[in-house]
């Protein structure tokens, strides 16, 4: 009984199964238009589509469980087949509702593209229909075995639904470029510069690229299992075809890049796979799994770091450089492993150049030139990147140390590359530019518009003094090698005529696109050539040459208008540019030093000399000299860092140029104090510090060149020397000898208003008002350290202009009433109130109160005073300092009252010009 049952229910109950089987089939196969009856709006769509992907969920745990309640073998084979019959009748319901949910999602894109693509339908139809499907078939083919009876029909079926998968996306994709006229060509360029807003059709088509891509790579995966190359083949090149335009029409995204990576993995390019990794990481949206990814890749393949010197093949020589090239990126980005001597590494591929024998060969060597300098762009742009991160503060140096040694490998890389191909023979000159030129030109680029970064390494290493910077010095020597070569170039001098701009799009352009580091360069391509090239064969090699070339220009010219590379320099007149060596740089300023060392030593000889003269008892006559009128001009700092070329005229001047014979000249002392002063000033960008620099190449000319430290009775022209050791105060006592200070100003000022009361007694009223207005200002001192100090004596000023009207207003016996008051108010404030105690105390009462950083000039200043005291308007301070100049007129001659003679740069410029007609001293007047 048992067998019939097994034998009869079977049979009994799969009748109506295999019939309603059939008619399903033939409902199938009926065309879709017939398939619904009526058309439904969008919310029903919406409903229909929740509804069915609520049923699929259940009926996929329902399938798990019925495989998780699989009955054993010694269950019975009955148990075993109502199991199985459970199992196989949830999947056909499965794939019925995954039919009809395609069917929703299709009519859901017919009926409202804007809400399908918002709410990413598209990831719905992958997820939920077909990756499902397609992953359920590859399970069953990874258990089965090649053997297995029902191998082949399993294979049948995976390939049928991946070619059904794929016409659903090639129609779909046709109905959406058919709708927004969408040119897979231009479109991901028109999304890029902003040219289009249709960025939900560019992530739509993106997104079905993508999901066709796949497909075609699980195909061409089980075709390598199953050992069809040819099939294999064709599904590897249509799975990059289709990543490939996902890159197109969306350039912003690193998901296609990453899926790039994995075809580059079945073809066993290393530097390819690395390449797209990188990629996906350096656009607006980057892949989430890229650098992990990245980092599995690196431990799965075996990198040879070590470097053969006896290889001279040209293919050995190109691994060789990969392997370690790829092992020195992996060090660098992830910080692990031992260190390589980057120097080494960049010499492989000037090896492999010298070995290329052919097209083939020039052509692998610019691919893989490209690739490695594209590689090393991102990694700098990704360590720049982690740097700005706060969480990566503690790694700073470290990620620093990384990105300065990928600067430094690729500027080695093109050093020795134009070395070699300067030692090649010229008929191989186009060859090797069209392997070089292009990544040269890519690497130009990205320093120009990224020139920050670079810039701030090369100041720094400039200003290092004590070697405390060594791998940014590094950087420094490596730019300075490669930039003599480049310049040199005969193709670096600017053609004039049939020359495309820089602007022009090239083949690399294009591969770059949407890479974050050239984004801005990128935005003023001329990808649609919409301006008029008025040039001859402009798609020809020479005209993409001079757009190189071009680029390569303005990266040069960018750094020597930078304040930060000193050792490039552009000649307007010429238009040549110029490298200054850093040991040239170097001799200089030992040179430098050594003059200042040896004037020195020679002052210090010439002072032990006259203190020998004076010992001794000379009884020989000396000749008669005519001797010259000799005007003394004491400058300091601001003369230098506000007009150089003023001072340089000075000490060149004739003063009198009217007559043939010289009575005087000009004798122009540059203080210690102010060379100190400009040593100290010269580290910086800042105009100031500019002028510094030159100012001390100036003195380092003049001092060189002639014989500041002698006599000035030993010139005959104007002439500029530096202060002597001992000529300055011994002590700062000696300054209390010249010290007038403020009050004797007021006082004589008040004594010549009283001479000139007493002698005009007679004057009118308005006189007296004029009078006073303008002898007012002598009582104000020179300038006063604080604005409130300012404020308060404006105030008392006009307060005592208001008073003056109203004593001219009043009549006699009012003033007398007025003036007998102003007695006892004085009276009042000494005894009590001190009211003017406060004004008081801010005037400088002593020579002690002098700043301590004037009293060297000032003390210089004084020592000339010395020597001139007959004649004391010789002897002039030129500064623009107003500080130094209040303080340096509370100096003078005691006895006269004639206070120290102080200029303004412009004003002293003036009066030598004019020097024969109109100078004279006048101590109320600058």
């Amino acid at each position: 009984m048992e067998k019939k049952e097994l034998t009869t229910k079977p049979t009994r109950r799969r009748r109506p199964r295999n019939r309603r089987r059939r008619q399903q089939k033939k409902k199938d196969e009926e065309p879709s238009n017939n398939v619904v009856a009526k058309d439904l709006d969008l919310s029903d769509l919406i409903s229909e589509a929740n509804a069915l992907e609520k049923q699929l969920s259940e009926l996929q745990k329902q399938l798990k469980i019925n495989h998780e309640n699989m009955p054993a073998k010694d269950q019975g084979k009955r148990a075993m087949l109502i199991a199985t019959e459970q199992i196989v009748a949830t999947e056909e319901e499965i794939g019925y509702v995954r039919n009809s949910l395609k069917k929703t999602y299709r009519r859901l894109f017919d009926q409202d593209f804007l809400y399908a693509t918002s709410h990413h339908i598209e990831d719905k139809i992958w997820r939920y229909i077909f990756y499902a499907e397609i992953e359920t078939v590859r399970a069953k083919l990874r258990q089965m075995k090649p053997n297995h009876p029902n191998y082949d029909t399993v294979q049948k079926s995976f390939s049928q639904k991946i070619e059904s998968a794929l016409k659903f996306y090639r129609e779909l994709n046709n109905k959406v470029k058919s709708t927004f006229h969408v040119n897979t060509q231009t479109f991901g360029i028109e999304l890029f510069k902003l040219l289009s807003e249709d960025k939900i059709v560019g992530v739509l088509l993106q997104s079905n690229y993508i999901c066709m891509g796949d497909l075609a790579r699980y195909h061409a995966q089980q075709a390598m299992l199953i050992k069809n190359s040819q099939q294999a083949s064709y599904y590897w090149s249509l799975s990059k075809s289709c990543y490939s335009k996902a890159v197109e029409v969306y350039r912003v995204s690193g998901k296609p890049y990453s899926q790039l990576a994995l075809v580059s993995m079945s073809k066993g390019s290393a530097i390819d796979v690395v390449w797209y990794y990188c990629m996906s990481l350096a656009v607006k949206y980057p892949s989430t799994v890229g650098r992990d990814n990245l980092y599995s890749f690196y431990g799965k393949i075996r990198l040879n770091p070590a470097l053969k010197t006896n290889i001279t093949e040209f293919t050995a020589i190109i691994s060789q450089f990969v392997q370690a090239f790829l092992y020195l990126h992996k060090t660098l980005m992830f910080n692990e492993g031992e260190e390589t001597d980057t120097r080494a590494v960049s010499r492989q591929l000037s090896l492999a150049l010298a070995n290329a024998s052919g097209s083939q060969h020039f052509h692998i060597l610019r691919t893989t030139l490209s690739r490695t300098t594209h590689i090393l762009m991102v990694s700098i742009w990704i360590t720049s990147e982690r740097m700005k991160d706060k969480a990566n503060y503690g790694q700073r140096a470290v990620i620093q140390s990384c990105q300065i040694k990928m600067y430094v490998f690729v500027f080695h890389l093109f050093t020795h590359l134009y070395r070699q191909a300067s030692e090649m023979d010229e008929a191989l000159d186009k060859s090797i530019a069209e392997a070089i030129l292009p990544s040269l030109s890519v690497w130009a680029t990205f320093l120009s518009y990224n020139i920050t970064t670079i810039s701030q390494y090369c100041s720094t290493a400039m200003m290092d003094m004590r070697n405390r910077e060594p791998e940014k010095k590094e950087l420094a020597k490596a730019i300075q090698a490669l930039l003599p070569i480049l310049i040199a170039h005969p193709c670096f001098p600017d053609p004039v005529l049939n020359v495309l701009p820089t602007t022009y799009p090239l083949s690399e352009d294009l591969s770059l696109l949407g890479c974050a580091p050239f984004t801005q360069f990128h935005m003023h391509v001329d990808y649609f050539k919409e301006q008029p090239y008025e040039v001859e064969g402009e798609h020809t090699f020479e005209a993409r040459k001079q757009v190189r070339w071009g680029r390569i220009r303005e990266w040069i010219k960018k750094m020597a208008d930078s304040n930060s590379f000193e050792f490039i320099q552009y000649n307007q007149t010429e238009q040549k540019y110029s490298i200054i060596d850093e040991n040239a740089k170097r001799q200089q300023q030992n040179r430098f030093m050594k003059a200042l060392a040896t004037q020195r030593l020679m002052e210090q000889v010439s002072s032990l000399e006259k203190n020998v003269n004076r010992m001794t008892l000379s009884t020989n006559k000396q000749k008669e000299v005519t001797k010259k009128e000799i005007f003394t001009c004491v400058v300091d700092v601001t003369c230098f860092l506000d007009d150089l070329h003023k001072v340089k005229k000075w000490a060149t001047q004739t003063l009198d140029a009217s007559s043939r014979k010289q009575g005087s000249i000009l004798e122009v002392i540059v203080p210690l104090e102010v060379i100190d002063d400009l040593d100290d000033c010269k580290k910086g960008t800042s105009h100031m510090n500019l002028q510094a620099r030159e100012s001390i190449r100036y003195l380092d000319q003049v001092l060189g060149n002639s014989n500041s430290t002698s006599s000035s009775e030993d010139h005959t022209t104007s002439f500029l020397r530096t202060q002597k050791v001992a000529e300055k105060l011994d002590d700062w006592e000696q300054a209390k000898a010249y010290w007038i200070g403020e009050e004797s100003r007021s006082t004589k000022v008040m004594d010549e208003l009283m001479t000139d009361e007493e002698s005009n007694g007679g004057a009118s009223e308005s006189d007296l008002d004029t009078d006073s207005d303008s002898d007012s200002d002598l009582f104000k001192p020179r300038r006063y350290r604080h604005d409130e100090e300012d404020s308060e004596l404006e105030d008392s000023s006009e307060g005592e202009e208001s008073e003056e009207e109203e004593e001219s207003d009043m009549s006699d016996d009012e003033k007398a009433v007025a003036e007998q008051q102003d007695v006892e108010e004085y009276a009042y404030n000494e005894e009590g109130d001190y009211e003017d105690d406060e004004y008081d105390e801010d005037i400088p009462t002593d020579y002690t109160h002098v700043p301590k950083a004037y009293r060297p000039i000032l003390s210089c200043l004084l020592y000339y005073y010395q020597s001139k005291m007959e004649t004391p308007d010789r002897l002039v301070l030129v500064t623009n300092d107003e500080d130094l100049a209040w303080w340096a007129e509370l100096f003078g001659n005691v006895k006269t009252g004639k206070r120290l003679v102080i200029k303004t740069v412009d004003e002293w410029n003036r009066i030598l010009n004019s020097f024969g007609q109109t100078y004279a001293y006048d101590p109320n007047k600058r």
